[in-house]
């Protein structure tokens, strides 16, 4: 007994320390952190992306995911940070964690709070250029309550350069319809951002809506769109470099296309002589598409370290939401990882991408960051996704007001068979129309064949199968299938949906 009550007494005798140091913190509070002052170039700022550094004391950067990271202990920082002309939005990383809300910038100087209430103790902040449409941004320092310090996050072991189209540069990311408001546009989302970090690289995301082969060709090595002072690409030597652009060349044709290619992918291998380079083409929007020929190009190259991929464009006429740039940063990440050997981490937003002949997120259990979850259109008012109430496999299911569809495309060939399966019920006597399309390449089609079959429903959850072939020959090939579901006459929730295709 003499060993049990020493523990005890011990365990007493530090409680009450516990209890004693809480006391006197509360009547003598500690000192508020002192403000310091961090200039642009403190030895303890990492920068990653094109910084024009020529004038130290206000460093400025034009393209988007370009960020400053820094460490300090204490509670609160502010930032000037300003805009050479109209706006552009920042996004902040706060101890690892995505801050919600994005802060909008613009030519104004005013000081700009970055965290403000934190625990007196050492935080990790990353600040990163969302997008790229109002000219450069110029950093004018820190102020800190607190002190920086060193940080000693290990260095990321990789560095990758994208160069893009409107795609890339994240427009409408945030947005399920093709809305071209800045505010729907984004950088640390896109698949440029995502497969960087799956495959712990660090990134330079040189594109813009618009950009042709040629446009591209002819800034690519400029530290921005707007200061042609040249990018020494040996500061951050690349391990592979991405290049996604040929959409908006189609109307020039494939001779014309193939030439831009080349031209271009001849600087690229000059400035970047040790990287592996990627053409990596979106397929599935048009007869002519490059994607039709871009590994050709490839092989014409006879150059080892040069490959081409693919990734399927299945949002319609609509750029990527922040879900389908987790499937583009998926298929991106995995080539590289067979091509180069490299080990990567999962993605870091749900794949809106089905995977192996099935729908993704069939049980919506999952969301992106900007809130959609895979199926559109999940961000309409009469469409909602229910949290935290029991499904039927698990906790989330969809409910659609009367008359709501939802779908999600998938890849399917002729004479396919796709099986679907979904759990449906309604409480106010709604029944579910399920249809199963089969699509050609092209963006704009309709649909080559479709069946439907609808589902009378009671407030009990049913599971429903339905099978459909598609056609062994149509005049133009079968590219996807498109699953669509419709509630009318009532609310109806559906969960638990699967998809086989054979």
């Amino acid at each position: 007994m003499g060993t049990r009550r020493r523990i005890i007494l011990t365990a007493g005798i530090l409680a009450l320390g516990g209890i004693a140091v809480a006391l006197y913190r509360r009547l003598f509070p500690m000192d508020p952190p002192k403000t310091t002052t961090v200039a642009p170039d403190h030895s303890d700022l990492r920068y990653t992306g094109r910084w024009d550094r020529t004038n130290p004391a206000l460093p400025s950067v034009g393209w988007q995911g370009a960020q400053i990271a820094f460490v300090f202990e204490g509670t609160a920082v502010t930032a000037r940070l300003r805009t050479t002309s109209s706006i552009d939005y920042l996004l902040f990383i706060i101890d690892g964690i995505v801050q919600p809300e994005r802060l909008r910038i613009s030519a104004d100087d005013a000081p700009i709070v970055i965290a403000d209430g934190l625990a007196n103790a050492s935080h990790r902040i990353q600040i990163i250029k969302e997008t790229a449409q109002g000219g450069d941004m110029q950093f004018g320092g820190l102020t800190v309550s607190g002190t920086i310090v060193a940080d000693e996050t290990p260095a990321l072991r990789r560095h990758i350069v994208f160069y893009g189209d409107s795609n890339l540069a994240g427009e409408s990311m945030l947005h399920e319809e093709n809305n071209g408001d800045i505010t729907t546009m984004g950088c640390h989302h896109t698949y440029a951002g995502i497969a960087a970090r799956m495959c712990d690289a660090s990134y330079e995301n040189v594109s813009y809506g618009g950009a042709t082969i040629g446009s591209i060709h002819s800034i690519y090595s400029q530290m921005s769109q707007q200061n042609p002072a040249p990018w020494d690409a040996q500061r951050t030597p690349a391990d592979a470099v991405v290049i996604d652009l040929g959409s908006n060349d189609v109307d020039k044709g494939e001779v014309a296309i193939r030439v831009a290619y080349h031209a271009f992918l001849n600087d690229i291998r000059n400035t970047y002589a040790q990287a592996h380079i990627v053409l990596y083409n979106s397929y599935g929007w048009s007869f002519a598409e490059p994607a039709n020929y871009s590994a050709a190009v490839v092989a014409e190259r006879t150059d080892a370290q040069m490959s081409a991929a693919r990734f399927p464009w299945f949002f319609e006429q609509w750029h990527g939401c922040e879900y389908d740039h987790a499937g583009m940063a998926t298929i991106l990440a995995q080539h590289l990882a067979t091509t180069l050997g490299w080990d990567i981490q999962s993605a870091d937003v749900m794949n809106g991408y089905g995977q192996n002949g099935n729908v993704a997120n069939g049980s919506f259990a999952e969301s992106a960051p900007f809130g959609g979850f895979g199926w559109r259109y999940g961000l309409k008012p009469e469409v909602k996704r229910i949290t935290n109430a029991l499904g039927v496999d698990g906790y989330h299911y969809v409910r659609l007001a009367a008359g709501a569809r939802i779908h999600q495309p998938n890849p399917a060939s002729n004479g396919a068979t796709i099986s679907v399966t979904v759990a449906a019920r309604s409480a106010d006597g709604g029944s579910l129309v399920t249809t199963v399309d089969f699509r050609n390449q092209e963006m704009y089609s309709e649909p080559l064949s479709a069946e439907s079959q609808t589902h009378a429903l009671t407030a009990e959850w049913q599971t429903f199968t339905m099978t459909v072939q598609a056609p062994a020959q149509t005049a133009t090939p079968v590219f996807h299938t498109r699953l669509t579901f419709v509630s009318i006459g009532g609310t109806v929730d559906i969960d638990a949906v699967q998809m086989t295709t054979g």
